[in-house]
């Protein structure tokens, strides 16, 4: 088993801050997401509390300049209610024995050679269905953001698709939120991967002797998953 990275110091050499136990290391928060190019295909099963729902409602409140000619209250009464935080369905991947793909959507999502916008299009859709028509298969995903199913995108997710799968293919959208996304499953690795490492931190021997005998601390933040350590 790896060894996750960490820092430990006695008070004499590190500026005065207050004392963390290794119950606390385990609980600190999760690092934020990392860019998305080039993650790996992970092929994991989703749970109802790894999905993460993206709101298009709410995404386009944001984008909007705010009114000089509206009050405060108004604002706020017209604002949409965001999505809700768990996925209405459960995650069931569905296998396409004509395309002898095992049906997950994430999985093919993240390993497709694309970029940019395009990129962010494929992480960040949900699989609805994939249908034949005639001898296309027609994927149908929906999509949270409105800019990211732009015509050229499509094309771009497309083309990668019928590469992929050596066959026509035909990419349908619809705009609402999405939870099951290559995006979600991504960032629920990577938060695993984290918590993982804090708890290996705050079970490790050496880190428990040290605070014990000589007040030290694990510095927040310094708790880093063996993978990322390697990436860096």
């Amino acid at each position: 088993m790896s060894t996750a990275t960490h820092q430990a110091a006695a008070p004499a050499a590190m500026p005065p801050a207050p004392a963390i136990p290794p119950q606390a290391a385990a609980r600190a928060p999760v690092r934020q997401a990392e860019p998305e190019d080039d993650l790996p295909p992970w092929v994991t099963e989703f749970s109802d509390d790894s999905a993460v729902a993206h709101s298009v409602a709410m995404d386009a409140m944001d984008a909007m300049p705010a009114s000089s000619s509206t009050s405060a209250p108004a604002a706020a009464s017209a604002r949409p209610a965001p999505a809700p935080a768990r996925a209405p369905h459960a995650y069931v991947i569905t296998p396409v024995p004509e395309l002898d793909w095992d049906g997950n959507w994430p999985a093919v999502a993240a390993a497709l050679p694309l970029r940019g916008v395009a990129q962010q299009l494929a992480m960040q859709a949900e699989l609805i269905d994939c249908v034949f028509d005639g001898n296309a298969a027609v994927f149908k995903l929906r999509v949270p953001i409105e800019t990211w199913r732009t015509p050229g995108n499509v094309e771009k997710l497309t083309a990668a698709l019928a590469e992929r799968f050596g066959r026509a293919v035909r990419v349908e959208t619809e705009l609402g939120p999405a939870w099951y996304t290559a995006s979600a499953e991504a960032q629920a690795h990577r938060a695993a991967c984290q918590l993982a490492a804090e708890q290996t931190v705050a079970n490790d021997p050496f880190v428990n002797d040290m605070i014990r005998e000589f007040g030290a601390f694990v510095v927040p933040g310094s708790i880093v998953p063996p993978a990322a350590s390697v990436a860096a």
